[in-house]
């Protein structure tokens, strides 16, 4: 997808025009680049996992100190890297990059891979856009969970802090038991939902959905680093940046606000 430019220059000129303020959401002074993933597995006998596979692909997500977001979305990727069962999938030929600057007000995307081809894209955003990509990033999911059935019981327990690659996060398990009857099951069947968070880096580190003796899928965060390098969040050197700068809402970031809604785990 090739989007025309009203100019080209390095950077966006005219972007900097609403610093953010005390009242914006924006997260500053918590960096961190990490891996985020939703994997399938099995639960052995021993407690050890088996792996069976990737619900989505894994991908790096990352946050600067100014609240800078940076997001690698895969969407509809080839066959050729479309290996769920894989455990670490091939790279793709080709993967967006999507970087929202909450200052300029700005998303800037491109393409990385042996595929990509157009320059990088600075969109600027209308008031209403940033609104939504400054929500999608920086308000942390409610955990939102439906009562138990009728003839079930859930429990609620707190599980503390602990550090999860680096991380220090607090979790909480519901643990749901559905009676022996339940959608046909002979015997009572117990659910479990953990969730551990991270208050300080207003961040949702992992969530395990599943059955005790079965399958869970897991997702969250790994190869945590707390201090991402600055070129994350900057097209490659020597690359032109065209601008977009249109009043009221521009389409052009349509797709890329809504693939920010991605960024957190969930």
């Amino acid at each position: 997808l090739v989007h025309r430019a009203a100019a080209q220059s390095d950077e966006p000129t005219d972007a900097a025009s609403a610093p953010i303020t005390a009242n914006s959401p924006v997260v500053t002074g918590q960096a961190f680049s990490a891996m985020k993933y939703a994997r399938r597995v099995k639960i052995l006998p021993d407690g050890k996992q088996q792996f069976i596979k990737n619900e989505i692909y894994p991908t790096q997500i990352a946050r600067d100190a100014e609240g800078r977001i940076r997001i690698e979305p895969i969407v509809d990727p080839q066959p050729e890297c479309d290996q769920p069962t894989s455990l670490v999938p091939p790279p793709c030929p080709y993967w967006s990059i999507i970087v929202f600057d909450p200052t300029k007000q700005v998303i800037t995307h491109w393409g990385s891979g042996e595929n990509a081809a157009h320059p990088a894209v600075a969109i600027k955003l209308s008031a209403s856009q940033v609104d939504d990509a400054e929500s999608s990033t920086s308000a942390m999911p409610v955990d939102v969970r439906e009562p138990a059935p009728d003839g079930a019981k859930a429990t609620t327990e707190n599980l503390g802090d602990k550090t999860i690659d680096g991380v220090r996060a607090s979790g909480v398990r519901i643990t749901t038991v559905f009676p022996a009857g339940y959608s046909g099951n002979k015997t009572p069947v117990t659910k479990i939902h953990e969730v551990w968070r991270s208050a300080e880096m207003k961040l949702v580190i992992k969530i395990i959905d599943g059955d005790l003796n079965g399958e869970e899928t897991i997702a969250g965060l790994d190869h945590v680093s707390l201090q991402p390098d600055p070129a994350l969040f900057e097209p490659p050197d020597g690359s032109k940046v065209q601008i977009r700068a249109e009043s009221g809402d521009s389409q052009y970031a349509d797709r890329d606000i809504t693939l920010l809604a991605e960024w957190f785990v969930r």
